[in-house]
């Protein structure tokens, strides 16, 4: 089975990517829901970051107060590595465990959407990593409409997302998304032939 790692800037598209991927047959795992599951009340991930950041991180109910913790870890750069090593080890376990149900499911090929991609490590265990990239308007046009936030903050956001190059630099495979969803999946039917498809498969 390929291990496909799928990463981009926000805006770029890479959600649409991975859709029309599971459209055409290809099981993703979205890592931004994983991430949000491994904090869940009770998981091993959130008591962890509560003996690193405090109880203040926990709302009344006991679960996690994602606004508090971001203002902690984002005000100090030793404190987000802090959080981004909890997060990424308990990411990587479940990343690990999806990839052997679809071993055994008997898939060929399987995509893991990260946008912490390289960061994480996650990079290391694909056997082919790929990027979704598209120019600066067309990716601000989208954050505003998809996101419904100020022009001010969804520059800020583009302004902390890696460049153009350091996509190029790091994956094996550029995919460019200008256009509409429509060719978009064209792209993804493509990509899935020239690269995921065994020969017997062709």
């Amino acid at each position: 089975m390929k291990t496909i790692g799928l990463t981009g800037q926000s805006g770029a598209g890479k959600g649409a990517f991975s859709k029309a991927l599971s459209l055409l047959g290809i099981p993703c795992l979205d890592t931004d829901v994983t991430a949000r599951q491994v904090v869940e009340k009770g998981k091993p991930c959130l008591l962890e970051l509560v003996d690193r950041f405090g109880k203040d991180i926990l709302l009344p109910d006991g679960t996690l107060d994602r606004k508090k913790l971001g203002t902690i870890a984002f005000s100090d750069k030793e404190k987000l590595s802090a959080l981004n090593s909890i997060t990424h080890r308990y990411i990587a376990l479940e990343v690990d465990e999806w990839l052997e149900e679809q071993k055994d499911n008997g898939a060929f090929a399987a995509v893991i959407d990260a946008p912490q991609l390289f960061e994480s490590g996650i990079d290391s265990i694909c056997d082919l990593t790929v990027a979704i990239l598209a120019d600066e308007n067309t990716r601000f046009r989208r954050i505003l409409s998809r996101d419904s936030i100020s022009e001010e903050y969804a520059k800020k956001r583009m302004a902390s997302q890696k460049d153009d190059e350091f996509f190029i630099s790091h994956c094996d495979h550029i995919i460019y998304n200008n256009g509409d969803e429509a060719e978009l999946f064209e792209k993804a039917k493509t990509f899935v032939y020239d690269h995921l498809t065994n020969e017997e498969h062709k």
